[in-house]
C-alpha cells in the first residue's frame, strides 16, 4: 500500500500554483489588458501574494514564456522511453500526442494569440525571444540524455525542430481571424489547428524535403 507523501503533495501543490498563475495571466489577456498586465493583477486573480508569485516566476515575461519552456522540457523528457523502440523523429511526433503536450501547446497558442500586436498582426516579441532562448536549454538536455551523440549533430537537430516549430507558430498566427470588438476568442478548434501545424512541421522534418517542389521552372531557358 502506498500513500502520497509530503514530497508528492508539495509537488502537486507547486504544479497547481504554477497553473493558477498561468491561468490568471490568460484571464487578464482575455479581458483586454494586453501587454499591460502586472504581477499584482496576476497574483490577485491567482489568489496568492506578490511574494509567492515571485517565488515561482521572476517576471511577468517569465510567466508568459512558461508554457513554451514547459512543453519543450516535457518533450525532451518523453523522448527517452520512446526512442527505445522508435526512430528519433517518429518518437518526437509521438510525444506531441500526449495529453500534457496538448495542454501546454494550447497555452502557448493562447498567449501568442492574445499578445499579438494589433497594428501589424505579429506576435508579442517575448514569445519569439522565449522560443529562441529555449535553444540552449534543449541542447543541454538532449546532450545529457544522449551523451554518445556528437555536439554538432545535437545542435543541428535542436535548431531544426525549434525552427520548424517557429514556422508552425508563425503560420498559425497568420491564419488567425481578426479580433472583433470583444477581442479574439481562441477556440478549441484554433488550438487544435496549431497542434496539427506543429505535428505537420515535425513530420516534414522526418520525411525530408526531397518530395517538395523546390525546383523552380527555368524561365531563362533558350528557345
Amino acid at each position: 500500500m502506498t500513500s502520497n507523501g509530503p514530497g508528492t503533495r508539495r509537488e502537486l501543490n507547486r504544479q497547481a500554483t504554477h497553473q493558477a498563475i498561468v491561468d490568471a495571466a490568460l484571464q487578464l489577456l482575455r479581458e483586454g489588458h494586453g501587454t499591460a498586465i502586472t504581477a499584482t493583477q496576476i497574483a490577485e486573480i491567482a489568489g496568492i501574494s506578490r511574494r509567492t508569485l515571485f517565488n515561482y516566476f521572476p517576471s511577468v515575461d517569465a510567466i508568459l514564456s512558461y508554457p513554451l519552456h514547459a512543453v519543450l522540457e516535457h518533450m525532451v523528457e518523453a523522448l527517452t522511453p520512446l526512442t527505445e523502440h522508435l526512430p528519433l523523429m517518429q518518437a518526437l511526433v509521438r510525444a506531441l500526442e500526449s495529453e500534457r503536450v496538448t495542454v501546454l501547446l494550447g497555452q502557448v497558442a493562447q498567449f501568442g494569440a492574445y499578445l499579438r500586436r494589433q497594428e501589424n498582426g505579429t506576435c508579442y516579441p517575448p514569445n519569439f525571444i522565449a522560443w529562441q532562448s529555449a535553444t540552449g536549454e534543449v541542447i543541454a538536455k538532449i546532450a545529457s540524455r544522449y551523451p554518445q551523440t556528437d555536439a554538432y549533430s545535437i545542435r543541428v537537430f535542436t535548431h531544426a525542430i525549434l525552427g520548424a516549430g517557429q514556422a508552425a507558430f508563425d503560420t498559425w498566427i497568420d491564419q488567425l481571424p481578426e479580433p472583433d470588438a470583444s477581442g479574439l476568442h481562441v477556440s478549441d478548434e484554433l488550438i487544435s489547428s496549431f497542434h496539427r501545424l506543429i505535428t505537420r512541421a515535425m513530420e516534414t522534418l522526418d520525411a525530408g524535403f526531397n518530395s517538395l517542389p523546390l525546383t523552380a521552372p527555368n524561365s531563362l531557358k533558350e528557345d
